[in-house]
């Protein structure tokens, strides 16, 4: 960690660029084989419109200009600062150079076409450098941002279960039930899965299954006795993955509006067919109107579970709800 730090740090990566640029210039202009010291002195002054060239793009054009969208005048900048550079060299080897006590006899370099072709490459290096660094910080803050929204977004699915669970458990352990233990153990997997397992971008959909039975078995616990409460699954589950409390939401809905009231109607179904794609359907009757958030069906939960596909499964999924005066029915398909 801390040599990554290192490595990314500016005061390291900008004087082994300009060591690497004063050996490759004085490489290009040396005019024997062997690398003398001429070769890099020439190389240094060389390099001193080059440094002026390249930071005053990197701190003053880029910003001002080419990141805010002022393409044109960023053009017009840049080729008033290429020209500026030219003048800066002329300058250094016409005027500097003299002046300099030195035995060595140099004189600029005359073919302004490689000059300014020098000087374009640097200047389009340096904003293809700093653009994609920008880019890649913009894209590193979008992931995080992504990744906070998400986990807030785990955190939002309803506890309130645990509550009707845990006084249902308190009812079987009244009666000294011998089914506590068992229930007891039930809850304690759907918590455990809830706030360990679910840190990971995608689960075993087994595991995601199975936390769902513990939950419908759960919400047995407190419904009637005539409840009509279905879960079905076809297909072959090995190797799949699936965004963790995915589901999760739905199935609260349909057991928090639904399989309640007169018994013989109360019910929920869910089925899951496994083959290329992943078909979820969710069918349950409605409560009464006192039950409902704002007149319908849904509410936040059902906002949640959009809100994920839309950020884990864009343009991989299908959410389809239907409902008419007695049932509410959702179809989500992942692709």
């Amino acid at each position: 960690m801390k040599v990554n730090k290192i490595i990314n740090s500016k005061w390291i990566q900008h004087p082994v660029f300009w060591v690497l640029s004063i050996y490759a210039i004085g490489n290009y202009f040396s005019i024997s084989s062997l690398l003398k010291f001429i070769d890099f002195f020439y190389s240094a002054l060389f390099h001193i419109p080059l440094f002026f060239l390249v930071y005053v793009n990197l701190r003053v054009l880029i910003p001002r200009f080419l990141q805010k969208g002022y393409y044109i005048v960023y053009g017009i900048s840049a080729v008033l600062l290429v020209g500026t550079t030219y003048l800066i060299h002329e300058l250094t080897f016409e005027v500097v150079l003299p002046l300099l006590p030195t035995e060595y006899y140099m004189v600029s370099f005359t073919d302004v076409e490689v000059l300014f072709t020098i000087f374009a490459i640097y200047l389009s290096i340096t904003s293809l450098i700093k653009l994609s660094k920008s880019w890649y910080t913009l894209q590193k803050v979008e992931k995080e941002k992504l990744t906070i929204e998400l986990n807030s977004l785990k955190t939002q699915v309803n506890p309130h279960f645990l509550f009707n669970s845990l006084n249902s458990i308190y009812s079987q352990a009244l009666a000294k039930s011998d089914q506590t233990a068992d229930t007891v153990l039930e809850l304690s997997n759907l918590l455990r899965y809830m706030l360990y397992e679910v840190g990971e971008d995608l689960v075993d959909l087994s595991k995601e299954l199975e936390m769902m039975e513990n939950y419908i078995e759960l919400q047995k616990l407190r419904l009637e006795k005539g409840t009509d409460v279905v879960f079905n699954i076809s297909g072959d589950i090995e190797g799949r993955r699936i965004a963790p409390l995915l589901y999760f939401p739905l199935v609260e809905n349909a057991f928090k509006h639904g399989a309640k009231g007169d018994s013989e109607n109360a019910f929920v179904h869910i089925q899951i067919n496994l083959d290329d794609q992943i078909d979820f359907t969710i069918r349950n009757n409605k409560g009464q109107v006192d039950d409902m958030e704002d007149g319908r069906y849904g509410g936040i939960g059902l906002e949640n579970v959009k809100r994920r596909l839309a950020l884990i499964y864009p343009e991989k999924h299908e959410l389809e709800i239907n409902e008419n005066e007695s049932e509410f029915e959702v179809k989500l398909v992942l692709r």
